[in-house]
């Protein structure tokens, strides 16, 4: 069972992504200066975003809390919380990443947000799957470790997420979906899930 659902979901992201790729070949015109227009655009309003500190809701006192409130709310049903927001992190997370090869300097800002957006729901559905196979159990985080190198980006800090395992009871499950915490004046919160 739990094969054929990773089969299922690999298969939507597979389409999804065709789709996406196919959207933006529709987009970029090759030296179409109107798509290049908007890439210096999106730049310019990352660029004046760009801040010492910023208001981040929901925030964690450390990296394996974030996880955990994180999580715990996706069992919840709550798949908005505990996860940066859509205005944070087009106004916080992208900004302090500007200059780290990410999709916002590559593509419009729109863009990089669908490509986002997908990836998110991909991951969320994935977890919820997991969550709605052990409905009403209480999970247990087993493993969880962090990369050795946390990527400064101007006024945050990044932590990526090495292992993550949780249990319910006896029945272990590997995660892979939660991709970076970020941390933002020594409090944290889940920012960047995929698969």
């Amino acid at each position: 069972m739990n094969a054929r659902l990773i089969a299922i979901t690999q298969i939507i992201f597979a389409i999804l992504t065709t789709s996406f790729v196919t959207d933006c070949k529709k987009e970029y015109k090759g030296d179409d200066p109107e798509y290049f227009k908007k890439i210096e655009e999106s730049q310019a309003y990352l660029k004046a975003r760009i801040k010492d500190s910023y208001e981040i809701s929901d925030l964690s006192n450390t990296k394996e809390e974030a996880v955990y409130r994180f999580l715990e709310a996706v069992q919840n049903e709550q798949t908005d919380r505990y996860i940066f927001t859509k205005e944070e992190y087009i106004n916080i997370f992208l900004p302090n990443t500007l200059d780290e090869n990410t999709l916002s300097t590559t593509m419009p800002l729109e863009q990089a947000w669908k490509f986002t957006d997908m990836r998110r729901y991909i991951a969320l559905e994935s977890l919820q799957n997991l969550f709605k196979k052990h409905k009403k159990q209480k999970f247990k985080i087993e493993t969880l470790t962090w990369r050795e190198e946390v990527r400064q980006l101007k006024a945050l800090k990044g932590h990526r997420v090495g292992n993550l395992t949780i249990s319910f009871g006896n029945e272990k499950a590997t995660l892979e979906e939660v991709r970076l915490v970020v941390e933002h004046r020594g409090k944290f919160k889940v920012c960047v899930i995929g698969t």
